[in-house]
């Protein structure tokens, strides 16, 4: 016990104790490293972790969801009108018309067939007087036309579309005419006539026909 107190030898005592010191440190480190690789040594939350593996998890915040945003509501469509509601104008039909006969004799009525077709959509044509004309010109001229006598055109609301038949009868009692269609107007003389229509400003082509 004394040589652990006052340790013998040829060198100083200091150089001693530093060796035993030494020593103890090398041991102190040793058990703290077995300590250490031990299991249930060091943090009990990291041990009970290891030897735990049914412990659950704590489980991570789910991350909330982007605010999607409101769709504005779309605009409500506008109101668009039926092709069979458009009023026809010059822009979308043609007019033609056409002697009933190509050949009549002086006094007798004629029968003029005016046909209206569709330039491109669907349209109303309403008939009357304002809307359409019908004359019949013998050169520069004018033996009959409907701005004297509108009683001969029938008012009608005709619908005019491509591929359907589309017409109306203007019944022309084979005199001359004149302002307010007075009677007793002179017949027309024999020879070459033509007749043309004209709907909303729009003219047809002239149509000949003779008269005997």
């Amino acid at each position: 016990m004394s040589s652990l107190l006052h340790p013998v030898g040829h060198l100083p005592a200091s150089v001693y104790w530093f060796r035993r010191g030494l020593v103890l440190f090398v041991l102190a480190l040793l058990f703290f490293l077995i300590f250490q690789l031990v299991p249930g040594g060091g943090d009990p939350q990291k041990s009970a972790a290891v030897n735990d593996p049914q412990q659950t998890p704590t489980p991570t915040p789910a991350a909330k969801p982007s605010k999607t945003p409101t769709p504005k509501p779309s605009e409500k469509p506008s109101k668009t009108t039926p092709p069979e509601d458009v009023k026809c104008s010059a822009s979308n039909v043609r007019v033609e018309a056409m002697p009933a006969s190509r050949r009549i004799t002086s006094g007798a009525a004629l029968n003029f067939v005016v046909r209206f077709e569709a330039v491109s959509d669907e349209c109303k044509a309403t008939i009357d007087p304002d809307s359409l004309t019908v004359s019949v010109t013998s050169g520069a001229d004018l033996i009959w036309t409907t701005s004297h006598c509108g009683q001969a055109i029938p008012k009608a609301t005709l619908v005019v579309a491509k591929g359907k038949e589309a017409a109306s009868t203007v019944v022309w009692n084979g005199h001359r005419s004149g302002p307010g269609c007075l009677p007793g107007q002179p017949v027309a003389k024999p020879g070459t006539y033509v007749v043309k229509a004209e709907f909303s400003g729009r003219e047809s082509t002239s149509q000949a026909f003779t008269i005997a």
